[in-house]
C-alpha cells in the first residue's frame, strides 16, 4: 500500500508542518554562517509544501519534489492560497530527473530515513550532487538510530491526534538486525456521520553517522557541518534524536 495516501490529510492537519516552519525560521542563520545567498531552492520530499511555500514567500525561486500525488495536491492548494508560485514536481528522489541546477537543496523531517538501503541513499545523494550548483549547499536532517530504536519505542502505542473530526494512533516497532523502525499508523476521519478508517505502515532505517558520511563521500558531496542541534549548531551527542548536515560539492565545477 502506498504511504501518504490517506495519511496526507492527517499530516497536513496535524502538528507535522510546524517542523517545516521551524526550518524556514532557522535557515537564514545557517546560510549566513556559510556566506550563502541562494536564489534557487530545490526542496526534496516537499510533502504538503509548508517549507517550499514559505521560501517562495521570501522571494526564492522554489521547486518542490515529492513522490506522493496526494501530498503534492495539498502543496499546490497551499501555494495558491498563499499567492505564491512554486514548481511542484512528482518524482522519486532516488531517480531524480531535473535539468537545472540549484543554489540550495533541502530535505527535511527525516525523509531520507525512508530510504532503507545504503545504495538508495547514495543514489539520492548523487542526484543532489548532479543538480547542485558549484557553490551550492545541501542541507538535510535524519533521525538517528538512537531516536528510532529508543525514542520511538518508549510506548507500545500512543494517540497522536484526537479531534472531533479525526483520530490517529501510532504503534512503533524496531528490527534490530536490519536497523529498521516501523510505525503502524491507524487513523479515523469523519465525513458527515460516517467515520472512515485507514492503516499505513511507515518504515525508516537508522543509519549511523559514519554510514551517512560514507554515502555522502560516495556521491561526491563534501560535509561542511554535522549538528545535533540546529539552533545551537552544536555537535551530535550519543542520545541526539536528530542530526543536521550541511554539504557542498566535493569539487567546485565550472
Amino acid at each position: 500500500m502506498s504511504i501518504y495516501r490517506e495519511f496526507a490529510r492527517f499530516y497536513s492537519w496535524g502538528p507535522y508542518p510546524d517542523y517545516s516552519r521551524r526550518m524556514a525560521e532557522l535557515l537564514p542563520q545557517v546560510l549566513e554562517r556559510f556566506g550563502a545567498k541562494p536564489k534557487t531552492i530545490l526542496d526534496l520530499a516537499c510533502g504538503e509544501g509548508t517549507f517550499a511555500v514559505e521560501m517562495a514567500r521570501q522571494g526564492y525561486k522554489v521547486t518542490g519534489v515529492d513522490l506522493s500525488s496526494e501530498m503534492l495536491r495539498l502543496a499546490r492548494e497551499k501555494a495558491e492560497e498563499a499567492g505564491v508560485t512554486v514548481d511542484f514536481v512528482q518524482q522519486d528522489m532516488r531517480g531524480l530527473s531535473l535539468d537545472e541546477e540549484f543554489d540550495l537543496v533541502t530535505c527535511w523531517y527525516d525523509s531520507l530515513n525512508y530510504l532503507l538501503e545504503h545504495e538508495e541513499l547514495v543514489a539520492t545523494f548523487r542526484n543532489v550532487a548532479r543538480v547542485l550548483s558549484s557553490n551550492g549547499l545541501f542541507i538535510f536532517d535524519m533521525n538517528t538510530r538512537y531516536c528510532l530504536a529508543v525514542y520511538w519505542q518508549r510506548h507500545p502505542a500512543y494517540v497522536q491526534q484526537d479531534t472531533g473530526e479525526l483520530f490517529e494512533v501510532h504503534r512503533p516497532g524496531y528490527d534490530y538486525e536490519r536497523d529498521i523502525a516501523s510505525m503502524r499508523i491507524t487513523g479515523f476521519y469523519r465525513e458527515g456521520e460516517i467515520w472512515h478508517r485507514f492503516d499505513e505502515v511507515h518504515r525508516e532505517r537508522g543509519y549511523t553517522l559514519e554510514q551517512i558520511k560514507q554515502a555522502l563521500r560516495e556521491a561526491g558531496l563534501r560535509e561542511l557541518a554535522c549538528w545535533g542541534n540546529l539552533r545551537e549548531m552544536s555537535e551530535p551527542k550519543p542520545d541526539s534524536g536528530r542530526v543536521w548536515f550541511v554539504c557542498g560539492p566535493a569539487e567546485k565545477r565550472g
